[in-house]
């Protein structure tokens, strides 16, 4: 038995897909090697799932492309997206542009999209891994290995779209196949490097830091020039800076390393205020010490940690203090800079950069311009969204618009 389609992995991008190509009467079939669909969709804002966000531009997504991201969202924008949830029963929550479900649940996205496969007709296979994709004469054989006892089966399809997902969140079924599926197809995969992931610093002081959460600016420096910023939630570890604003500027840093770059990362612990304000506060005409002075600025740890790399003494008067050792706190509140050594890694990150290059998929159709009738969606192509909801943004999109061409 032929199917006109047989999608590889049953995440957001591919049961997107299947439900758009079932409603135009397409025999569907989906190969999760997973025990279930939709297991990465669980864990995506924590847990409540933010499936996308208001604001929508090319600024939001990462890839070596513009017009190649730009295309894909106009022909299914984040507005289609909320009105197709909508329109079938799921309410939505808007936090300042970024949307999840009214119930605040990611369960309620994963098993509507799941029932939604199955009352569309699609066959949902789970257990079974595809091992290698051919096509000859147009119809494509896929290999298959069942995940419980090993046996090997062979489905055909006219028409065969990959949806495996990248690298991260293992356990949740993207295991980094697809990249070699594809590979093995003759498309070029830009090699994926960690995204939206935590930073590893080379400094002791983070130690004493560990558990800290402020607002802070931080900025990336590749080798000495700067690349990247973000403002927001800094969470300070005892191995370096993670929270939004570092995951915002991973990427960069990923791929730096990645080349044996010099990588730093500038870190402002009071971006609301300039120099001149931050050292009028400190010169207060009080008698506190120049500790309980800091502490109204930030964290004690933080403080306590300033004071030890200028050498000041953290019961020194306040307005006592020098012109001198002002410029000194003020300068580190203001820049203290780290050296990054590496990143989380695959297990920490949210995302990958990298994967098969844009140039060789049609934006239109998400049609490979190498095989005819085979599709590209989601996280395995080199586009990458930041923190808010991009990526899945991208996994509707690139899914409904593949389901509608295949």
């Amino acid at each position: 038995m032929i199917n006109d389609v047989i999608i590889i992995g049953g995440g957001a991008s591919g049961m997107m897909a299947a439900i758009t190509a079932a409603s135009r009467n397409k025999k569907v079939t989906i190969i999760e090697h997973c025990e279930k669909t939709g297991k990465k969709i669980l864990m995506t804002g924590n847990g409540k799932c933010n499936y996308s966000n208001t604001l929508q531009n090319v600024d939001c997504y990462r890839s070596s492309d513009d017009s190649f991201v730009n295309s894909v969202l106009e022909k299914f924008p984040q507005k289609d997206v909320t009105d197709f949830f909508l329109r079938n029963g799921i309410a939505t929550k808007n936090r300042n542009g970024y949307l999840y479900p009214r119930s605040g649940q990611a369960a309620v996205i994963s098993e509507f999209l799941r029932e939604k496969c199955e009352h569309a007709g699609v066959n949902i296979i789970c257990g079974l891994e595809c091992k290698s994709i051919k096509c000859v004469n147009g119809i494509f054989s896929v290999k298959c290995r069942y995940m419980e006892n090993g046996e090997k089966c062979v489905m055909s399809a006219r028409s065969v779209i990959v949806s495996t997902g990248g690298m991260t969140y293992q356990k949740s079924g993207s295991d980094g196949s697809g990249y070699r599926i594809l590979s093995e197809l003759g498309h070029h995969i830009i090699k994926p490097l960690p995204a939206l992931t935590p930073l590893h610093c080379k400094e002791k002081f983070f130690k004493a830091l560990k558990g800290v959460r402020c607002d802070a600016k931080v900025s990336l420096y590749i080798d000495n020039k700067f690349t990247a910023s973000d403002t927001g939630e800094l969470q300070l570890t005892d191995y370096g800076v993670s929270g939004i604003p570092v995951f915002q500027i991973s990427r960069y840093a990923s791929r730096a390393l990645d080349e044996g770059r010099k990588v730093t990362v500038d870190i402002d612990f009071v971006p609301e205020y300039d120099e001149n304000t931050v050292g009028d506060i400190l010169l207060s005409d009080n008698d506190l010490s120049i500790s309980q002075t800091l502490n109204g600025i930030v964290n004690k740890k933080i403080s306590q940690v300033i004071l030890k790399i200028t050498g000041i003494s953290e019961n020194m008067v306040s307005k006592k203090i020098s012109t001198n050792d002002v410029r000194k706190i003020v300068r580190h509140l203001k820049s203290t800079k780290v050296t990054v050594t590496k990143t989380g890694g695959f297990e920490q990150a949210q995302v990958c950069c990298g994967g098969v290059s844009t140039d060789e998929i049609d934006s239109g159709t998400m049609q490979s311009k190498l095989i005819d009738n085979l599709f590209i969606t989601g996280e395995v192509m080199d586009v990458d969204g930041i923190c808010g909801g991009y990526n899945l943004q991208w996994a509707w999109s690139t899914g409904y618009i593949a389901g509608s061409n295949c």
